[in-house]
């Protein structure tokens, strides 16, 4: 597995009292798989977006060597 494209927006601080992050596979097939993430920063019960992630992994079909 490789990583051909990781991506992170930042939009605003993370203050809070806790940190909450929410995430999931968007698209999974047979060569990669894309995931997306979102971070929050929680106070008083609120959630504030504070960035948002993606990322693409993809396979490598590296032959197996012969013995």
């Amino acid at each position: 597995m490789v990583t051909s494209e990781f991506k992170v927006n930042y939009l605003r601080p993370a203050q809070g009292t806790d940190i909450l992050v929410r995430a999931e596979v968007v698209s999974s097939g047979r060569t990669q798989a894309v995931c997306r993430c979102e971070i929050f920063a929680v106070s008083d019960g609120k959630e504030a977006l504070c960035a948002i992630a993606l990322g693409t992994i993809a396979g490598t079909n590296r032959a197996k060597p012969e013995s």
